[in-house]
């Protein structure tokens, strides 16, 4: 598992606490971009590649729902 920066750690959180559904990566996404957070969003992208990393992504919500407790 890679690591997972604590800003993209505290995105998530904000999103999560906003009531965003975090199974869903769209609905995220479109939290993040509406918050301007472009730079965090590419994050989730696969190195040279326009492809989603979903694994990257599920995996810092657990992260990020493991650190709230």
């Amino acid at each position: 598992m890679p690591v997972i920066p604590d800003d993209i750690l505290d995105k998530l959180a904000d999103a999560d606490q906003a009531g965003v559904n975090m199974k869903s990566p769209k609905a995220v996404v479109d939290h993040m971009l509406a918050q301007g957070e472009k730079e965090s969003i590419l994050f989730f992208y696969k190195p040279n590649s326009l492809e989603f990393d979903f694994d990257k992504f599920n995996g810092a919500v657990e992260k990020m729902q493991k650190r709230k407790k």
